[in-house]
């Protein structure tokens, strides 16, 4: 009886044994698996860009340059484009003034798939002065970013009128690019040096952007442009974000410059 009795006991305590190490086995490695989630979402968090204003507000480099996609532009004029996230970064860390505060105007999503927005910003700086922007983002990794960006003073004092004008020269590009000749199009209604910016490199000037739109010349292209909102920033600049209708069913940014002798041309012209 008493062997019995031993055996018994040995093989009960070698049960409980095994069942307290895999007890602890699968506690360790639940406590390794929280570790491991938690350190995956705390990279995630700090991989997205603070906002562009706080980047901006505390000079930080790295946070602004996160704030755009490796292959952004920023246009300051014409002749002066900056390609580029570290170059734009860079740019904003040797600016003298101090910007304060920002606000959207208008956001509009402009292309689901792409993950494409377009949107008009105003931001002040210390000296109380005002600015306008348009800014073109795109998600990536999940992560909105500027893409492009186009920025003037803000100095306007009676914007309708020159809405009633600006609705003109559009009526003529509406009917111009219907007429299937891309090239008199550009010549009529685009600045010398406008700029194009789609899924392509930018487009610089308006030979470039007649060969581009040479698809235009198709007798059954057709194309209606329908304005969401046009903000004039100043007597001779304005921005405008409309819908097309008709052969391209997008959404479209055009930047409008008047010109010395009066006639407002599009200086920028984008679309996806």
């Amino acid at each position: 009886m008493k062997p019995f009795h031993i055996s018994i006991l040995l093989v009960l305590f070698i049960f409980v044994g095994c069942g307290e190490r895999t007890t602890k086995k699968e506690n360790a490695s639940g406590n390794n698996t929280d570790k491991i989630a938690t350190e995956i979402q705390s990279e995630e968090i700090s991989t997205k860009p603070i906002s562009w204003l706080d980047a901006i507000k505390n000079k930080s480099l790295a946070n602004i340059k996160d704030n755009y996609s490796d292959n952004a532009f920023k246009i300051v004029s014409a002749d002066s484009i900056i390609a580029g996230s570290s170059a734009i970064a860079d740019y904003y860390i040797n600016l003298s003034t101090e910007i304060t505060e920002s606000q959207t105007l208008f956001l509009s999503e402009a292309n689901k798939s792409e993950g494409i927005h377009y949107e008009l910003i105003s931001y002040r700086i210390a000296e109380a002065k005002e600015y306008a922007q348009a800014v073109i983002w795109k998600s990536i990794d999940g992560v909105k970013v500027r893409e492009f960006e186009y920025t003037v003073k803000r100095d306007i004092s009676d914007p309708e009128a020159l809405k009633d004008q600006i609705s003109k020269r559009r009526d003529l590009w509406i009917q111009l690019c219907n007429k299937h000749n891309a090239e008199n199009l550009v010549k009529k209604l685009y600045t010398s040096d406008a700029i194009y910016f789609n899924h392509k490199p930018l487009v610089i000037g308006a030979e470039n952007i007649s060969k581009e739109y040479r698809y235009m010349n198709n007798d059954n292209y057709n194309l209606t442009l329908k304005p969401l909102i046009v903000e004039i920033v100043t007597g001779d600049i304005a921005f405008e974000i409309g819908k097309c209708a008709g052969s391209y069913g997008g959404k479209y940014v055009i930047v409008w410059k008047k010109e010395p002798g009066g006639r407002w041309k599009v200086f920028i012209d984008s679309n996806f």
